[in-house]
């Protein structure tokens, strides 16, 4: 298993309100991407503050026993939340922050990936020569979609496409979406922010991770976002269980 992961600020932005986790261990593997909102910086404060607080509570239980995932994707996700709204209470600045959070567990024993979301924050799952959104957004473009009120050529031009309804920190009580999937031999992973995906439809990001492979493809994704307008930032975590052969050889 093969980890390639960047950060880029894009073109618009003053600073990077994005953040990652790589952190392995001899079973547990844990990735992650936060995706920060909030005036004076206080989205950057918000993202680290929930990377931070997953990667010290997956340290400090991975190696137990009783090491459940999705158990620890609910209580770290719950911590981060209480600890975003605490500072936010504090510092004035900081009122009304929150993050988008997606993180990927994987059970290196038992080849199981556990994948915990909260917000517009994306996993895909590159498979058999086809990309598939594992999570979903907590936007309120999808839940138009979901009600059939809107296309889905609408939602990617729709005025509030932006609007998130689901964020760590934006209320006292958050609850993740949580997903389990079995992994095989040549599966890629990815893990990004919207800031990819507001620029690159999912044909292009797949085309271009088949082009390029795992190894190029981050860098070569980034500059493809930011050459479509760069609006955001955007992070990336590709996560490549390739084993033997190739990816498309399946």
């Amino acid at each position: 298993m093969k980890v390639y992961c960047e950060t880029n600020k894009g073109l618009k932005r003053e600073n990077n309100e994005d953040s990652f986790i790589v952190e392995e261990s001899v079973r547990f593997n844990l990735y992650a991407v936060a995706d920060g909102m909030g005036g004076h910086r206080a989205g950057e404060v918000a993202s680290s503050i929930a990377i931070d607080t997953v990667r010290e509570i997956f340290k400090k239980s991975c190696e137990k026993n009783d090491f459940k995932v999705p158990s620890f994707i609910i209580e770290s996700i719950e911590a981060a939340n209480g600890r975003i709204r605490k500072e936010a209470c504090k510092n004035k600045e900081c009122s009304g922050m929150g993050t988008t959070i997606s993180m990927m567990v994987v059970d290196l024993l038992l080849n199981t990936a556990y994948i915990g979301n909260v917000g517009d924050s994306r996993v895909y799952i590159l498979r058999n020569g086809e990309i598939t959104q594992i999570t979903e957004d907590h936007t309120y473009v999808n839940e138009l979609l979901k009600k059939g009120r809107i296309t889905s050529e609408e939602a990617k031009h729709h005025p509030k496409r932006n609007i998130i309804t689901r964020a760590v920190g934006s209320e006292k009580y958050v609850q993740a979406d949580i997903f389990e999937i079995e992994l095989f031999d040549n599966d890629v992973i990815l893990l990004c922010t919207d800031g990819l995906t507001t620029h690159l439809t999912d044909e292009k990001i797949f085309n271009t991770i088949k082009k390029y492979g795992s190894s190029e493809s981050v860098q070569k994704l980034i500059k493809l976002a930011n050459d479509n307008g760069g609006t955001d930032n955007i992070t990336i975590i590709i996560v490549d269980n390739i084993t033997r052969g190739e990816m498309y050889d399946r």
